[in-house]
């Protein structure tokens, strides 16, 4: 709108001096004066231009311009959390066994510290790099300081998800839901506001008077659309009860997963690679399934078909299964797809 070249910009200057002066190219003084003053205003109108465009929220904008204009709707960015683990300590006779809070232990080149003990030779290991990186590493802890008496250590299950910096993309959808949704009065998009501002939900289905008069359903994902914590749950509740009207019953709850197994009987063109035709086959299957998750209860046959045969390289299927079905695949209402195999045969 405001963008305009610097060539243009300075002719027209200098389409303004009268001709009787002197405005000769690169050797005038009329000519040198101008030509910096437009080089200038031609950065300022581009400037102008961009911030016209960072004035409307999206999610391409810079994150410090998204993160004002949510504010204006009372929506700030989550922050990335340390993810705490459960840490098991054994003896050299594989007896369960206490040690100094604030030990602190490496696996995978990532350390963790003992903040808590849960129950003996238990204890809630928090990551000390915070992120997402803290949930993955699952094994064996190796001591960084002498501790008597340890035989072993394991880190496992995870108990607080570590999440990282909220995205533009996850922060602009709140911002939408928060101002195209009706939210007052403890309807169902008041639930799902309070429900989607927790650190580590990554989304969330609202069913008003699903056991009768004054009760409400949270249905809740994980950051990566999986089976949520406990602790997120517990989280998620508290939030919920600290804003909901009086004599609502609310039960919080996480969906589940159903995990689906992919088997297919394909013709593949000459010269493709089965394994990179495989890979491509799984990316098109997760996709569909993310957009169906909370959505649809139904694996579509057809769809599933689809994200195969769209893969470059094949030509045709002979034989495709879900979960050794033909046919679509209904799930429960609190239930998502996951996908835990592809199984992918050549054929002519």
């Amino acid at each position: 709108m405001f963008e305009l070249k610097e060539e243009e910009l300075l002719r027209d200057m200098l389409n303004k001096v009268t001709n009787d002066l002197d405005k000769r190219p690169g050797s005038s003084l009329i000519y040198n004066a101008l030509a910096p003053a437009a080089q200038e205003i031609t950065k300022l109108r581009s400037d102008m231009d961009r911030f016209l465009e960072y004035s409307f929220a999206s999610s391409n904008i810079p994150s410090e311009y998204l993160d004002k204009r949510c504010r204006e709707h009372g929506i700030t960015r989550k922050c990335a959390t340390y993810a705490i683990k459960l840490g098991k300590f054994y003896d050299c006779e594989s007896n369960l066994l206490d040690i100094p809070i604030n030990s602190r232990f490496s696996i995978d080149k990532i350390n963790y510290t003992a903040i808590e003990k849960i129950e003996k030779g238990n204890y809630k290991m928090q990551c000390e790099v915070i992120g997402s990186n803290g949930n993955y590493p699952i094994g064996d802890l190796l001591p960084i300081e002498y501790i008597e008496g340890l035989g072993k250590g394991v880190l496992g299950k995870i108990i607080i998800e570590g999440v990282d910096v909220e995205k533009n993309e996850s922060l602009f959808n709140r911002l939408i839901v928060k101002v195209q949704t009706p939210a007052t009065s403890g309807n169902k998009y008041d639930y799902l506001n309070w429900a989607l501002s927790v650190n580590g939900v990554g989304n969330a289905l609202i069913k008003p008077l699903w056991n009768g008069n004054g009760t409400v359903r949270v249905l809740i994902t994980d950051i990566e659309g999986r089976s949520p914590t406990e602790e997120l749950i517990k989280n998620v509740v508290t939030t919920i009860e600290k804003n909901r009207p009086i004599g609502a019953s609310v039960t919080v709850i996480g969906i589940k997963e159903s995990n689906i197994n992919i088997s297919a009987k394909i013709i593949v063109e000459e010269g493709y690679n089965i394994q990179a035709i495989k890979e491509k086959i799984v990316i098109n299957i997760n996709s569909y399934f993310k957009k169906i998750r909370l959505k649809s209860g139904v694996i579509r046959f057809n769809r599933i078909v689809n994200c195969i045969l769209d893969v470059d390289g094949i030509v045709d299927y002979k034989e495709i299964s879900i979960n050794n079905e033909k046919k679509d695949i209904d799930l429960r209402e609190d239930n998502i797809p996951i996908l835990e195999s592809v199984v992918v045969d050549s054929v002519t």
